[in-house]
């Protein structure tokens, strides 16, 4: 149990600094995430790829249940 809240951790403290840098220097970070409510708590932006295409683009809050259905399930 540990391990795990020392992972969630780490996450959270990753997440913030992302989001410190392009707040305070306006860097933009490159996130390439599997795991959406991660993505949705950084990002503001998103862009789905499928087949090497870019299929959906826009602010991450237009990312809806359609698009994650469409393309982002197994």
């Amino acid at each position: 149990l540990d391990r795990v809240q020392e992972q969630a951790a780490i996450v959270r403290e990753i997440g913030m600094a992302m989001q410190q840098l392009n707040r305070e220097l306006g860097m933009t970070v490159l996130l390439v995430e599997q795991k959406l409510p991660f993505a949705r708590w950084v990002a503001q932006q998103f862009c789905i790829i499928d087949k090497g295409r870019a299929v959906a683009t826009g602010a991450i809050a237009d990312l809806n249940d359609n698009l994650v259905r469409q393309y982002l399930t197994v």
